[in-house]
């Protein structure tokens, strides 16, 4: 009998110890968690795709598209998640032609306004992975 307890509690402790991981606490932009290449790509593909409604420096050039620095920014963005941002960005935009882009270009143009807002760069890429960049939280840059 007493081998029989020691047995099933070898087991749950080797069950409980085999249990799934957690998943990781939801990470923050000021982490670093895109490369400055994505931006630049993300800003070529905003010339091409984005200014002729939201300007050339993210300020909108008519009252019924938003602007996307400064101010419009930190109200519409800050604390929001990367995932969300990239999700409505592609389920929206362009207006008539959504998802018209590849997803990743959709994400370096979300990277874009991230580091024209001074959002930091690190030294790994995105990826556009709508899981993971849920769990990203958009933070106040440092100024």
């Amino acid at each position: 009998m007493n081998r029989c307890v020691t047995a099933a509690c070898f087991v749950l402790l080797c069950g409980i110890g085999m249990a799934p991981a957690q998943e990781a606490a939801p990470k923050s932009s000021s982490a670093g968690v895109f490369t400055e290449e994505q931006a630049k790509r993300g800003g070529l593909a905003d010339n091409a795709n984005c200014a002729g409604c939201h300007g050339d420096k993210l300020l909108s050039i008519a009252p019924q598209f938003p602007s996307l620095a400064g101010r419009a920014f930190r109200t519409a963005w800050i604390g929001k998640t990367i995932g969300e941002k990239f999700d409505f960005v592609r389920n929206s935009m362009p207006p008539k032609a959504e998802r018209s882009l590849g997803d990743q270009v959709y994400l370096n143009i979300v990277i874009y306004i991230l580091r024209f807002n001074k959002i930091p760069a690190g030294d790994r890429p995105l990826t556009p992975d709508l899981e993971l960049l849920k769990q990203i939280q958009i933070a106040t840059p440092p100024r």
